[in-house]
């Protein structure tokens, strides 16, 4: 089994939600003088690649501690979206292709921005009947490659509200999902434990099974696949 890394590095320079503070590494012992390394390390709890717990909109919703590991992992079906560009809506038609997915990962191809302005520009972002569709196909999470879910200049947050309170987990700052596009893949995303987990870091993977090929076929945004059996969407 191969495992492909999804996952940003955290570092003093890598970029936060505007108004958040950034994060903070620094050595607390040296091996010089101390005889070995330890760091300190300061950062929020959506600091990077990270998860997004219930909690963190609901005043009622469950924490990630409290979530069975279940919840952090499984298949998912990587959809490509890069088609679309700056501010394209990605249609509740297109999550079709997740069913029987634990998971819909959504490769936008924005990642390659990260660490610049234009990364909290007007990436592509699911409808809102799209973040439902993938409620009602009983997923587990949603993970996208962008900043957030939502807009950045959305008021309400509607995406992370369908998708929270339907009890999925949201996994946000994905990268490197383009050679998957169009795949399904094992994933894992399992979050820093600690009490009262709003959100958390991650350290999100694709198993792929064997020695399979990064590459395939994609279903994309524009064109997604027809309706099992002919049905309606």
């Amino acid at each position: 089994m191969k495992l492909w890394d999804l996952t940003h590095t955290i570092d003093a320079a890598t970029r936060v939600w505007p108004g958040t503070e950034p994060p903070r590494l620094r050595p607390s012992s040296a091996l010089e003088t101390d005889g070995f390394r330890e760091t300190r390390l300061e950062l929020g709890s959506h600091t990077g690649t990270h998860a997004d717990a219930p909690a963190h909109l609901l005043p009622a919703g469950r924490t990630l501690d409290s979530l069975e590991l279940s919840a952090f992992c499984g298949e998912a079906h990587v959809l490509d979206c890069r088609g679309l560009g700056e501010g394209g809506a990605i249609p509740p038609g297109a999550v079709e292709a997740a069913a029987g997915a634990d998971y819909l990962l959504v490769c936008t191809g924005w990642d390659r921005y990260w660490g610049t302005d234009r990364y909290f520009g007007r990436f592509p972002v699911l409808q809102p009947r799209a973040v439902e569709r993938a409620v009602e196909l009983g997923l587990r999470g949603i993970g996208v490659d962008t900043m957030s879910i939502d807009p950045m200049d959305s008021a309400d947050c509607e995406n992370h509200h369908i998708a929270l309170r339907g009890g999925l987990v949201i996994v946000e700052n994905l990268c490197e999902l383009a050679p998957l596009a169009g795949r399904r893949v094992g994933f894992a995303a399992f979050p820093l434990k600690y009490r009262g987990a709003d959100g958390a870091p991650v350290r999100a993977v694709a198993l792929l099974r064997g020695a399979e090929p990064l590459s395939a076929p994609a279903v994309t945004a524009e064109n997604p696949p027809g309706p099992p059996n002919g049905g309606p969407h």
